[in-house]
């Protein structure tokens, strides 16, 4: 990868298991920015959705410091946190909201970290537990690929 920030179009999927039962995916695409690490990238993207319910606009600027064996997911706004995925470890920390914090805490079952110069992919599989009770297994798929490389 070349020393500066590139641009990159982001494709991020994900959606929650509980038993058998899968939700329907979550897609977005959107333009981000990558820049090369010591060993990895930062790799950095706005997600805009719209609360079907209330038709709020959430917007999060998203921040995933990756390494092979390690990803840090940073969400930053009114609902912000940080995650460390590292395979077969937990993390534990809060979810932050409006209306005050929940603690939350993750297990990495599955972490592929794929990187070349133009960008790559990530796959998290990881059982989340939300105030101390299980939640779900929630599955993320990440790509990014410089414009013009795709």
């Amino acid at each position: 990868m070349a020393n500066e920030v590139r641009p990159v179009m982001v494709n991020v999927v994900s959606f929650s298991r509980v038993g058998e039962e899968e939700e329907t995916p979550m897609r977005l695409r959107c333009s981000g920015q990558m820049r090369p690490t010591s060993g990895g990238c930062m790799l950095r993207y706005r997600e805009v959705q719209t609360e079907e319910s209330t038709g709020e606009t959430l917007v999060q600027d998203v921040v995933l410091n990756i390494q092979p064996d390690r990803v840090s997911m940073t969400r930053m706004g009114d609902y912000g946190t940080t995650l460390v995925f590292v395979r077969e470890r937990r993390f534990e920390g809060a979810y932050h909201t409006p209306f005050g914090d929940l603690a939350l805490a993750l297990y990495t079952t599955q972490l592929d970290v794929r990187l070349n110069a133009d960008g790559g992919s990530v796959h998290l599989e990881y059982q989340l537990d939300m105030q101390g009770n299980y939640a779900a297994v929630q599955v993320i798929d990440v790509t990014f690929a410089a414009e013009g490389a795709c």
